[in-house]
């Protein structure tokens, strides 16, 4: 797993922007998609613990 991260873009005309803007949003994309996949794990985790929990506590 990396940071995420923007890549360093400095824009000098109408169309390098609207191409920094293109690259951001991907960025920005590619960043949500691990942060989901990091809660999706947390989330398969913490319900396995709580199984075993409430399971270890009926015994």
């Amino acid at each position: 797993m990396t940071r995420c991260t923007l890549p360093a873009m400095a824009p000098t005309t109408n169309g390098e922007l609207h191409s920094a803007f293109d690259t951001a949003k991907g960025a920005w994309g590619m960043c949500a998609a691990k942060v989901d996949m990091i809660a999706d794990c947390q989330e398969k985790a913490q319900a396995k613990i709580d199984a075993e929990a409430a399971s270890a506590a009926h015994e």
